[in-house]
């Protein structure tokens, strides 16, 4: 798989809450703030740093975007489409895709308690 770079500049966003999710990201510089939009305000629940990957739930439960990413410098990313990915996941054997989309429901679940 080619690596393809995303240049995101200070404010930018890189994916809304709610957006259909069709990449993740693999942080290369910088930092982006992780946020859940509650009663109409923006609450910060992580930050990612270089060598962070943001974005990977949606690869595993084809679920709309749990959160948004916002850079909080200019920074980039290596974006790594599910499409290619997916290639790669029809090779794994089956109990580790259930694994995967098992964490990643309960990753979900855990977030909408906390946030």
């Amino acid at each position: 798989m080619s690596q393809q770079f995303h240049v995101v500049k200070k404010n930018e966003l890189l994916f809304e809450e709610g957006d259909l999710p069709e990449s993740m990201y693999i942080v290369r510089s910088g930092q982006f703030s992780i946020f859940v939009t509650e009663n109409d305000a923006q609450k910060e629940v992580a930050l990612a740093g270089p060598g962070n990957l943001i974005g990977e739930m949606g690869l595993f439960d084809k679920k709309l975007r749990s959160a948004g990413a916002r850079a909080t410098t200019d920074s980039s990313v290596v974006v790594l489409p599910y499409s290619q990915l997916e290639k790669q996941l029809e090779e794994l054997p089956e109990w580790v895709k259930i694994t995967m989309k098992t964490l990643s429901e309960k990753l979900r679940t855990t977030n909408k308690k906390f946030f």
